[in-house]
């Protein structure tokens, strides 16, 4: 199996690294290695989740926050659920951990990850 061409190294309150760089904003994260920066957004809304489908992936892990509080519009699960688009939602360090996991398996993952609260 082929090395994934991004790798998300830790996340702590306000900071997430990824390949080697810290970044002090919220992020979404490619499984090809593109980087976008994310407004801090407690919900993530319809027009955001199109974007993201644009490139296709077949699974998007969110990252909550690092307590949780970043919710996911009921559009954006039924737009998933209607493009068989999994998604899964944990605290930011478990998603850093899931994406990771799903990226090194070369499958088509996004992250989007709130790295405050």
């Amino acid at each position: 199996m082929e090395k994934s061409a991004v790798n998300i190294d830790s996340t702590k309150f306000g900071e997430i690294t990824i390949n080697g760089k810290p970044y002090d904003s919220d992020m979404t994260v490619y499984w090809s290695g593109r980087l976008a920066f994310r407004s801090k957004e407690h919900v993530l809304e319809l027009g955001e989740f199109m974007k993201i489908l644009r490139e296709g992936p077949e699974i998007v892990v969110i990252g909550t926050g690092q307590t949780g509080v970043v919710k996911v519009s009921p559009e954006v699960a039924q737009l998933a659920d209607n493009k068989h688009v999994k998604i899964y939602r944990e605290i930011t360090p478990k998603a850093v951990e899931m994406f990771n996991a799903f990226a090194n398996h070369g499958r088509k993952v996004v992250g989007i990850f709130h790295v405050t609260c």
